[in-house]
């Protein structure tokens, strides 16, 4: 197929580029800022333990005193336990996300204890391209854990003052027998209102929470579950749960150390969006579109199944841009992003690439008359009228469609061949689609 360059648009809109400049310096710089003001240390290394990306967080973690520190450290020097730190790197290529507790050594001579949240990001062809992550600082809990061998007068001390929550109850019917004043700052009771009720009326999921207790019974100690408490006001919050089985006043209990997470998992979400989501549409972005078409890929080719992708390009978006401005030409490509999803199932994908590019994931649409058929949905439905702040509208869209194994065995190389099967249709007088290896076209 001869491939046809697209002309290239003017610096006031962006038909063909991801974003305009002054959006992404923007987006960067939220981005950025985000970043630094996160409580939590932030990175991104290479597989040999060269850091490429951190927050000042990570920096005041680690012992360094400036962000620029990093680039001249390896993190596989700081652990204390080397043969830890390889087995968690080998659990990360084969899960791409775990998380774990380290000892570590910083620049400034302390022994620190961090838990690792990472994530491995691998390449189509499976290599690991870096990790990226959030550290957490645990020392004052592993110290407190600790602590709570010795005398009673240092147990109650650190047990006061402890930056988590503490509650200690029975086993039986959670009746809570102790709190500290952290325990009693989160849920918004004294102490003497806590003290003597059952903990169900403060789970919002008592069975679970019964099947945990059971399970630390049987364990002894019970590391890192999720669970939802409500406060005295009614209102929910997400906590982290470490517990274990001890002996208070000579009677069996159970101690609970209880971490309000409920902000960290709402900046975790945040990081995800701006990772994988477009931010204009709520879509997801080219990212996340070819990781879900790399494991559609793998999954026809352990079946035998095809899979279809569809390019399109919107035909007189830099028109509309042009006469109504940048603002209209957001609220149409918001529209234009509903009428897509609108037409199609739950196991397809829709992603906005930038600009007016969008790829549609079509796992279930192997066959080309399967392709066809929704591709002609498609133009019908962006072909109807739209009313933008009371402006009548109308714009087309041409449409590239590529399908695996015909066009191509890896990603990039469908996505490639249906971006040239979409310059075919825009060749053709546009509004239309065309089939990369039929160059087939469909009636307007």
């Amino acid at each position: 197929m001869a491939e046809r360059k697209k002309p290239q648009a003017s610096k006031n809109v962006s038909a063909r580029e991801p974003a305009s400049g002054k959006n992404a310096r923007e987006s960067e710089f939220r981005y950025q800022d985000l970043l630094q003001h996160l409580p939590v240390g932030v990175y991104r290394t290479t597989s040999e333990g060269r850091i490429i990306e951190a927050n000042q967080a990570l920096a005041d973690i680690l012992g360094c005193k400036k962000i620029a520190d990093l680039w001249q450290v390896n993190v596989n020097d700081f652990y204390v336990k080397k043969k830890a730190r390889r087995d968690h790197l080998q659990r990360l290529a084969a899960s791409l996300a775990a998380f774990s507790e380290f000892e570590l050594r910083s620049k400034d001579g302390r022994t620190i204890w961090v838990r690792d949240y990472p994530r491995a990001v691998k390449g189509p062809d499976g290599r690991v391209l870096y990790y990226d992550g959030l550290l957490v600082d645990i020392s004052e809990r592993m110290l407190f854990e600790a602590a709570l061998r010795q005398s009673e007068q240092d147990y109650r001390q650190l047990f006061e003052n402890a930056h988590d929550a503490i509650v200690i109850f029975t086993m039986q019917d959670e009746i809570i027998l102790d709190v500290n004043f952290r325990a009693c700052e989160l849920y918004g009771f004294s102490r003497q209102e806590m003290i003597g009720i059952s903990l169900e009326k403060i789970s919002k999921n008592v069975r679970r929470g019964k099947l945990r207790i059971k399970n630390i019974l049987q364990e002894k100690i019970f590391h890192n579950f999720e669970t939802v408490h409500f406060r005295k006001d009614g209102s929910e919050m997400l906590l982290e749960i470490n517990a274990a089985l001890i002996t208070y006043k000579k009677q069996p209990a159970i101690l609970s150390i209880n971490r309000d997470i409920t902000s960290r998992k709402l900046m975790e979400a945040a990081i995800h969006r701006m990772a994988y989501q477009d931010s204009l549409t709520g879509l997801p972005n080219r990212s996340l579109l070819q990781d879900r078409l790399v494991q559609a890929l793998k999954q026809a080719k352990r079946h035998r199944k095809k899979v279809t992708l569809l390019y399109l390009d919107l035909d007189g978006f830099k028109a509309i841009n042009d006469a109504f401005g940048h603002g209209i030409g957001d609220e149409l490509l918001k529209v234009v992003s509903d009428r897509l999803q609108n037409q199609l199932r739950s196991s397809d994908t829709v992603a906005r690439l930038g600009g007016d590019e969008f790829l549609i994931l079509l796992p279930e649409a192997g066959r080309v008359r399967a392709g066809s058929n929704i591709a002609g949905k498609i133009l019908a439905e962006i072909r109807r009228p739209y009313l933008i702040a009371g402006r009548s509208m109308q714009i087309s869209t041409s449409i590239g469609m590529a399908i695996y194994p015909h066009d191509g065995c890896s990603a990039e190389t469908l996505i490639k061949k249906a971006d040239q099967a979409m310059y075919a249709a825009k060749a053709k007088g546009r509004d239309t689609y065309c089939c990369y290896f039929k160059k087939k076209k469909s009636g307007r």
